[in-house]
């Protein structure tokens, strides 16, 4: 298996971007750069929301060179085990990572469960506004604003879907907003939002909402791509069955 890694990491390691991923901190925004070093020079580029590939490809970028590095250390370690009796474990390579870090790679030797697990304990900072608007409670035990969330966050809970609620979301144009749902697809490590529209017969609420819509396409967040997006209306209830069934065909679970 371990052998078999190094070669799976070898092969990607051929397909990465040049450079090198360098984070910082502005408050609770994460900045993100490509640094470049030839020689005695070193440049950087900041790199944008909508970067998001190149962000991604990066973090993955240094993640495999020291996987790969800890791999064959463990390799070597296997052939010393029975005199030193200890036995070093690449596994620990993505535990170790920053928590921000860990957001951005794909780890190879976890399987989909524990990957799931540590992106689950990832801290995030929810909405702080309207907190008095907290009143549903989900079988995860948390409080959420309205009774068709606690519906979702149930139905991801009963699916086995990891999700987080009111998380926030950096946008192209720098603004952070708070999407409903942020969900894990754990067969593939792909990340999904979930914007649920409660009122649109309010034309003002209607108006927000295509505002943040549109804000979503610009970063790179489409319907049908990476955006799940559901409505109700007075007219128009939800179909928490009919919902179930894309969810499932979405997430293959």
């Amino acid at each position: 298996m371990l052998e078999a890694a190094i070669r799976k990491i070898d092969q990607e390691l051929k397909d990465m971007p040049p450079g090198r991923l360098r984070l910082s901190k502005h408050g609770q925004s994460p900045y993100y750069y490509q640094i470049f070093e030839e020689q005695e020079s070193v440049t950087k580029k900041y790199l944008r929301v909508t970067e998001q590939s190149l962000i991604h490809k990066l973090a993955q970028k240094q993640f495999l060179e020291r996987l790969l590095s800890a791999s064959l250390r463990e390799l070597d370690a296997i052939n010393a085990f029975l005199k030193s009796g200890t036995l070093f474990s690449a596994d620990h390579v993505f535990e170790n990572l920053h928590e921000t870090r860990k957001t951005l790679v794909q780890p190879i030797l976890l399987d989909d469960d524990t990957f799931a697990k540590l992106w689950q304990q990832v801290p995030f900072e929810p909405n702080p506004a309207f907190p008095e608007e907290l009143r549903y409670a989900t079988k995860r035990g948390e409080m959420v604003r309205s009774k068709a969330e606690a519906m979702f966050a149930d139905t991801y809970y009963d699916m086995g879907i990891p999700y987080k609620y009111d998380y926030p979301v950096q946008l192209a144009n720098g603004e952070v907003r708070y999407v409903d749902f942020f969900l894990l697809k754990k067969s593939t490590r792909e990340m999904f939002y979930h914007e649920h529209l409660g009122m649109l017969d309010n034309p003002n609420y209607l108006k927000k909402n295509m505002k943040k819509i549109n804000l979503y396409r610009q970063s790179g967040i489409f319907v049908g791509k990476n955006l799940i997006l559901t409505h109700e209306m007075e007219n128009s209830p939800l179909n928490m069955p009919l919902i179930r069934k894309n969810i499932k065909e979405i997430f293959d679970c």
